[in-house]
């Protein structure tokens, strides 16, 4: 009976073991001993655009890890939230769920109040401002509060941002009385209203459609997203980001912790040296789309004004009446953090 007993339980460890190996292999495809080839999973929000130079960027990314790793570590790519929604990415990335994710870091912001930094208007005012910032203790400090929230950043990619309107130009803070317009965050929600504007929340999807209709007088978006949804369409202003902007925020490439902690640091070296790599072409990518979605606005007949360095300075004195208290107030060490940021660029 003893060893009738013993047998039976020997059994029952077997197919706990075959069963643990199975859930391990489904929570885990991606593990793998250092010469196996791996598959990682890359999640993104936007369309499969030729001429969306994020999505180009993570392209070539899955691209030159695979020559880089001798095919060894292979990257598939899910575009437009067909992995995971926009807004869950970063809960995807912690529990491992996605392996990589270009990713907008200010969805974040609710997990991590401090990232409401890196859509605060006024703090930058030309893309070398945003792109500096990459290197600094402030962003150390973030990064690495994203790294114990669950993932870290493997490529910085950085965005401008405009605003389009129909009813009037809005180039100077005196333009936004009584406009209905859709803001870049709270921050700067809050600073529009101050001036007069009355602000409304909603999808990038619904703008064209509510602009078309006089729902709304103009938005604050980025370049790609302008184009991506045709508001040269229904825009007759467009206020271009090209020299100046009061809105940026950045989209990294990023990879889940989980993920990372399997890795071998042969392929985390890998990962982390084209990442890297990929960062100075980003950066001129950005700019170039701000260039080329300028030109698209006025071949459909739109006015474009591209934004003075006074102008941006009378934002910045909006903002920084408005939206920074509200940061400093509302964000623990808020202050501390953005009299850093500041100082960099004096």
């Amino acid at each position: 009976m003893q060893r009738f007993l013993l047998k039976k339980a020997a059994r029952r460890l077997a197919v706990a073991g075959v069963l643990a190996a199975a859930a391990s292999s489904v929570l885990w495809p991606t593990v793998a001993r250092a010469d196996d080839t791996i598959t990682l999973k890359m999640a993104h929000q936007w369309p499969d655009d030729p001429n969306d130079y994020v999505v180009q960027t993570g392209k070539q990314f899955a691209q030159a890890v695979e020559q880089k790793s001798g095919g060894k570590i292979h990257i598939n790519i899910f575009p437009a939230e067909s992995l995971v929604k926009a807004l869950n990415t970063h809960t995807a990335l912690r529990s491992g769920s996605v392996d990589l994710a270009i990713y907008p870091y200010i969805y974040v912001a609710g997990a991590i109040p401090q990232m409401n930094l890196i859509l605060l208007p006024g703090l930058w005012k030309t893309p070398e401002d945003v792109y500096k910032f990459r290197n600094s203790a402030v962003w150390a400090e973030l990064e690495a509060k994203l790294e114990k929230y669950g993932f870290k950043t493997l490529c910085w990619i950085q965005i401008s941002g405009g605003v389009a309107s129909k009813s009037k130009p809005i180039n100077l803070p005196g333009d936004l009385a009584q406009q209905k317009v859709r803001g870049a965050g709270k921050m700067m929600e809050a600073a529009l209203q101050s001036a007069g504007a009355s602000t409304v929340s909603m999808a990038s999807s619904e703008t064209y459609s509510a602009m078309q209709l006089g729902l709304l007088d103009g938005l604050w978006t980025s370049s790609g997203t302008f184009e991506s949804y045709r508001m040269f369409e229904v825009a007759k202003y467009y206020n271009s980001p090209e020299d100046y902007s009061i809105f940026y925020t950045i989209e990294p490439i990023a990879i889940s912790m989980k993920t990372w902690n399997k890795l071998t640091p042969a392929q985390q070296k890998i990962l982390t040296d084209v990442g890297k790599s990929l960062e100075q072409s980003a950066f001129e990518g950005a700019k170039a789309d701000d260039r080329r979605v300028a030109q698209l606005f006025a071949s459909h007949n739109v006015k474009i004004h591209k934004m003075t360095l006074d102008e941006w300075k009378q934002w910045q004195a909006l903002f920084a009446r408005v939206s920074f208290p509200k940061f400093r107030a509302e964000v623990p060490d808020g202050t501390r953090l953005l009299d850093q940021s500041m100082a960099l660029y004096k």
